[in-house]
């Protein structure tokens, strides 16, 4: 990492928290270490011992411990922190890396134009060319609409055996029978969409309705989706949001649901966070929410193509380069 690198850091960090003072958000912390997490099947938390006592989890972000902040009544808040998930040693990924997250009242349409806000304002300050955050609109689409460009079909509403059966007959290779829903949900994502999503350089693009097995915090759109989106810039993800579900009910059963998907891999589950959904009712909806990659976002905004450019010191698993942790997915 250069000097410039660390003054451009700096540069951004300052325009973030100008950005939201701006708009009238103040800024919280909330405790790193928990006792449990969020029982995520596709993120891993990394395990704290203290002492004898443990395991305790450090946060993989910061969304539980905020949103029992706006259940005492504050609004709109935003917190700049680092965040920490077991991930593979990659160009874009990082064990340890900075997260912006923030809550706003309203829903993920009212979040995708403060994150278009946030994003073109960091970019005005930090000297970023049309050429990487364009004044124009920028582009929206669904999901399921990427899905029909893609290969012809929206997987969203398909059961398990409709989606096997449909990409069986568009000849996908390498099909199991034990893969679930979800399983080939991602190998179509990653094998088809997330290749042409890495193609649009020209404009930043929204991609929204995401699958409600997949996002267990986020209010459903309808039977198959919820109101999340992401941003991708330069074929990057940067941001995730979404309308923030608040029954407690629904709450609990997705985050069951979670867990048992959880131990069909073989992982270890955590117990609810009591203090997580006694908050929900107290919270006025709707609230959105929205989390930002904030080393991606100087990635794009400084033209740097690995995220260890733009980290002073990138910690790594054992000498040299590190070992992989099992695959997420």
């Amino acid at each position: 990492m250069k000097t410039d690198t660390i003054g451009q850091r700096h540069l951004l960090l300052r325009a973030i928290r100008d950005f939201f003072h701006g708009r009238g958000y103040i800024e919280v912390e909330t405790p790193y270490l928990s006792k449990t997490a969020p029982p995520d099947p596709y993120i891993e938390p990394l395990r704290v011992y203290v002492g004898g006592s443990g395991p305790h989890y450090l946060h993989t972000s910061p969304e539980v411990g905020m949103k029992k902040l706006i259940a005492l009544g504050h609004r709109k808040i935003f917190q700049v922190c680092k965040a920490f998930r077991v991930e593979e040693f990659e160009e874009h990924h990082a064990v340890e890396f900075t997260m912006l997250e923030w809550y706003m009242g309203g829903t993920y349409g009212q979040a995708m134009e403060e994150t278009a806000g946030l994003i073109r304002e960091t970019g005005r300050r930090m000297g970023a060319t049309d050429g990487i955050i364009p004044a124009g609109p920028w582009k929206v689409r669904t999901l399921g609409d990427l899905f029909l460009e893609a290969v012809g079909f929206n997987p969203l509403p398909l059961d398990r055996e409709s989606l096997f059966s449909a990409m069986g007959g568009r000849g996908f290779q390498g099909l199991s029978s034990d893969e679930g829903w979800e399983d080939l949900f991602f190998r179509l994502f990653v094998q088809e969409v997330d290749p042409l999503v890495r193609e649009w350089k020209e404009s930043p693009v929204f991609i929204k309705d995401w699958p409600a097995s997949l996002t267990a915090m986020a209010r459903k759109k309808d039977d198959h989706t919820v109101e999340r989106f992401e941003l991708y810039i330069k074929g990057l993800e940067i941001a995730n949001g979404y309308t923030e579900l608040l029954d407690v009910r629904e709450q609990r059963e997705r985050f069951s649901r979670d867990n048992a998907a959880r131990a069909r891999q073989g992982k270890e589950t955590f117990p609810v966070d009591e203090a997580f959904l006694g908050a929900l009712p107290r919270i006025e909806g709707p609230v959105a929410g929205v989390s930002v990659g904030v080393d991606r976002l100087l990635m794009v905004l400084s033209g740097k193509e690995r995220i260890g450019d733009v980290l002073a010191d990138r910690f790594t698993l054992g000498g040299g380069r590190p070992s992989k942790p099992p695959s997420r997915t």
